[in-house]
């Protein structure tokens, strides 16, 4: 939105909103394989690798304190990791602060280790359409 356009209705709220730090910020999640693994060795079972996007709330931790929650993730076949898509607390949302996700291991809540990641998660070198 242009603010130097003149007058509009909520000119004055977004002119507040640009003066203050954002509390929230929406960043990517990398699930960390060997916790999540560990996770599912305690109750002797393989980690499991679900086929389809859940898109559920899951909260995300650092020290046992409650920072964000992802609201969708899958495991990328392309990039062979869990990925997510989350909100979090801004000063935690700089790639590479290490976190913990939720899980659920046959019934019971536990935590696996997570880092929060620069979006898009996959960005090759290639041709791209320069804007001149």
């Amino acid at each position: 939105v242009a603010l130097d356009k003149g007058n509009f209705v909520g000119r004055s709220a977004l002119l507040a909103e640009t003066k203050r730090r954002p509390e929230w910020r929406f960043v990517g999640v990398e699930m960390d394989w060997p916790s999540l693994e560990r996770a599912f060795a305690e109750v002797g079972l393989p980690p499991r690798v679900s086929a389809t996007t859940w898109r559920t709330s899951v909260p995300l931790y650092v020290e046992g304190y409650q920072v964000g929650y992802a609201s969708s993730g899958c495991w990328s076949p392309l990039l062979k990791r869990n990925i997510a898509l989350a909100h979090v607390r801004a000063d935690y949302a700089r790639p590479g602060v290490p976190i913990e996700m939720e899980i659920t291991v046959e019934h019971q809540r536990r935590t696996a280790a997570a880092t929060i990641t620069k979006m898009p998660f996959f960005d090759p070198e290639r041709k791209r359409s320069v804007i001149k």
